[in-house]
């Protein structure tokens, strides 16, 4: 027999942090069973976008930088907030060109998820990006150090097979993005 699962009731909701682009929401959140959470917390951040760009001698554009959360520098996929009312798509090519200096008009959704339904209620778009050009012209935020690097095909496979990448985030995106250009079998 197959249980029914069903939404909680919220009982009540505050907001009991805000600051820049985060809050914290308080709910008492009565299950149907009738126990009673409170307090469950909910972090409520932007949504965001990732593309995975790849030039045409199949170099995939990284961006390095030093993520202060968990004190590491990371290698990742270029991407950034989705600002409000803003549509993923124009905001992801927006960070490609502000974060990179590259575009292109070959842009496609690979997917979009929930990154971390049990604590968070924001959304996450992956895109992929092929046959870039450089602009040459980036144009960071004011607190962004980014350096660009070029990862070769073959580089960027050793390194997605052996793990190395450790923006958690990001993982789904890259191998969806080498299963979409046939570098990874499915």
């Amino acid at each position: 027999m197959q249980k029914e699962i069903k939404p909680w009731s919220i009982q009540q909701s505050i907001v009991g942090y805000t600051k820049k682009w985060l809050s914290v929401k308080e709910e008492a959140c009565q299950l149907p069973d009738g126990r009673v959470i409170d307090p469950y917390l909910i972090i409520k951040v932007p949504d965001f976008c990732n593309i995975f760009m790849v030039t045409p001698k199949e170099e995939i554009v990284m961006v390095k930088q030093y993520r202060h959360a968990a004190g590491i520098i990371t290698l990742e996929l270029p991407g950034g907030l989705i600002e409000a009312n803003e549509d993923p798509m124009i905001a992801a090519k927006r960070e490609m060109k502000e974060e990179t200096g590259y575009q292109t008009d070959q842009f496609e959704l690979l997917y979009s998820v929930y990154p971390n339904p049990p604590l968070e209620s924001n959304y996450a778009y992956f895109y992929l990006a092929t046959a870039i050009e450089s602009t040459g012209k980036t144009a960071y935020d004011p607190f962004e150090d980014i350096e660009i690097v070029l990862v070769p095909k073959e580089d960027f496979m050793k390194q997605l097979l052996a793990h190395s990448f450790k923006h958690g985030a990001q993982i789904g995106a890259m191998y969806a993005a080498a299963i979409k250009l046939g570098w990874l079998k499915g």
